[in-house]
């Protein structure tokens, strides 16, 4: 396949910093808004374009570590674990592709200067960026939506003056307090700090190979929040591309399930861990949580570029034929192929896996569901057809992933206990 550009890491840093926001809407905006302030504290510096670009991606992606917490957090409670939080976020992306100079941003993030000094890294460029970073977020914290932007400009200033070679580096000190002879900076930072993100160009364009690479890597951060979600996501994927091949889908096609299974359960992030992994059965309260995680996969997915397709089929994995899923309720002449391939796998994968409630169920149970499923007209039946024909070769593909995926989840959990 000719590796044309399909995508760029900036549209998917953005879209995996708008997923971070879900864990808890008080932290809605400070990503964006740390992100805003560090570019224009680098644009004032006059950085290159490269520690700009780099500032910005890290600056969205600084508290990632915080994915771990068990409960959605405030961002007070954040903060006070902000250099653990670092550390964690700088593990998860140090080995992917494309991400080993923001990890190393991200690990000195929240360190003071004071200590960057005292440690002999004052002229590290991955800690002096990381400073850059620390001062943007604590000018963040002080933002005060109930108060007129502008009358909070001198305040806030005079904050991170009164940090200046203690916590923050000097220069950066310097190039933010410059900002406050200019008022567009503290305008756009208080209303619409991601606005940046469609100015800062295409950096590193990216084939669909190597986005569906990607992608499987970025789904390893978002399911560190569960062990179930670690391993379901690579077993729906598995599933999904299997399925795909065998209903004569295109190689480009088949990558492109393989993103949506990857990505499918992103908005599961908003829902609390204590609902994801609940033994007992679910009230319809928290049931009412669950239906909202897939339209929130859809609103994240939508903003990557030429994701459109993939955003429906990851989304749509809770609709059914007779119009009676969740949450858009589409019907069967709203579902292409690609959506009634990864409802199949979606349901395939969680039947077959040891859920918090129950064992997973052999191949005799399995089949059962499926065809009550089928019967119920809430999934196509060609493709459980499909299925069930070549049932060892996909539930064999399907093992192995979630597997994988498991061990590493579990691998990585048990080197943060010994820590």
């Amino acid at each position: 396949m000719e590796e044309k550009p399909f995508t760029n890491i900036r549209s998917l840093l953005r879209a995996l910093a708008k997923a971070l926001n879900l864990i808890n809407h008080e932290v809605e905006n400070h990503h964006e808004q740390t992100a805003y302030l560090a570019y224009c504290v680098g644009i004032e510096m006059g950085l290159e374009k490269e520690q700009i670009h780099t500032i910005i991606y890290a600056a969205l992606l600084h508290d990632v570590g915080s994915i771990m917490l068990e409960e959605p957090a405030s961002i007070t409670e954040i903060e006070s674990r902000a250099e653990e939080y670092a550390q964690i976020g700088a593990d998860m992306l140090r080995d992917l592709p494309y991400f080993s100079g923001i990890a190393s941003v991200i690990e000195y993030c929240q360190t003071n200067w004071q200590d960057i000094v005292s440690a002999g890294n004052e002229t590290l460029e991955c800690a002096r960026m990381a400073s850059i970073i620390h001062l943007a977020d604590a000018a963040s914290l002080c933002l005060d939506r109930s108060k007129r932007i502008l009358n909070q400009v001198d305040d806030i200033c005079g904050v991170i003056e009164g940090g200046r070679e203690k916590y923050f580096m000097p220069e950066a000190v310097d190039a933010f307090l410059n900002l406050r002879q200019y008022e567009l900076p503290w305008l756009d930072a208080m209303e619409n700090p991601s606005f940046l993100m469609y100015f800062t160009g295409d950096m590193h364009k990216v084939s669909l190979q190597k986005a569906a690479e990607l992608t499987k890597l970025i789904s390893r951060i978002i399911d560190y929040r569960s062990s179930f979600t670690a391993m379901h996501s690579a077993g729906v994927a598995a599933t999904a591309v299997e399925l795909a091949k065998l209903c004569g889908m295109s190689e480009e096609n088949c990558l492109k399930m393989e993103i949506a299974g990857n990505l499918h359960d992103v908005g599961k992030l908003v829902v609390p861990r204590a609902i994801l992994e609940k033994p007992g059965k679910l009230t319809k309260e928290e049931f009412n949580v669950i239906k909202e995680h897939t339209y929130f996969t859809r609103l994240i997915l939508m903003d990557i570029d030429g994701f459109e397709e993939i955003a429906n089929w990851a989304a749509f994995h809770h609709e059914k034929l007779n119009g009676r899923g969740y949450p858009f309720h589409f019907g069967g002449d709203q579902l292409d192929l690609g959506s009634r391939i990864m409802a199949v796998a979606d349901i395939f994968s969680a039947i077959t896996e040891i859920r918090p409630y129950r064992p997973s169920m052999s191949k005799e149970q399995a089949i059962r569901v499926l065809r009550e499923d089928v019967e119920n007209e809430a999934i196509d039946g060609s493709i459980v057809d499909l299925l069930i024909a070549n049932y060892e070769q996909i539930d064999s593909s399907r093992d192995r992933a979630s597997r994988e995926a498991g061990k590493r989840y579990f691998d990585y959990i048990g080197e943060k206990g010994q820590e």
